[in-house]
């Protein structure tokens, strides 16, 4: 699908304005890169895992693909190593990540009709997007030590209770 000349253009801005803003800046500039990417006529399941995860290489794939460039697979790289984190850093991270999902937990249960009191319906809410205080990489070492679930679009669940 090929978008017209001034769209594409605005979707170029809107990326170089997120790859000029540092991380912890970038946020608003991926909530104006959601909504014209909609407005764009993108599927919602491409747009929400780019977003989500602040993938600025899938977002640059998916730009080439609507300016009708071909992709071109990237060269597979040696795999970096994997950073190392000592014991406080993850364990901090855990209790980050377990407190934000209680809290989510208590806020989907405070709706009505869910809850005890009411419905008896229980929240539903399996997976979060972590904490994003955090470096993702933190994450990623979590789930590989098996104390988290990766889920799809940048979602992690307590693997205890899968």
């Amino acid at each position: 699908m090929t978008l017209p000349a001034s769209t594409l253009n605005e979707l170029q801005a809107a990326a170089r304005r997120i790859a000029d803003a540092s991380p912890d800046a970038a946020g608003p500039h991926w909530g104006a890169m959601h909504k014209l990417l909609l407005k764009a006529k993108v599927a919602p399941g491409e747009i929400m895992p780019l977003v989500a995860g602040r993938d600025l290489g899938g977002l640059h794939r998916l730009l080439a693909k609507l300016a009708g460039a071909p992709i071109v697979e990237e060269p597979k790289s040696p795999s970096k190593p994997k950073p190392e984190f000592d014991h406080d850093t993850l364990a901090h991270a855990m209790k980050a990540f377990r407190t934000r999902l209680k809290l989510t937990r208590l806020d989907a249960e405070s709706r009505l009709g869910v809850g005890p009191m009411s419905g008896g319906r229980k929240h539903g809410i399996d997976a979060i997007v972590p904490p994003r205080e955090i470096p993702h990489d933190v994450w990623e070492a979590l789930a590989d030590e098996g104390k988290l679930r990766r889920f799809d679009g940048g979602f992690y669940g307590l693997a205890e209770e899968s």
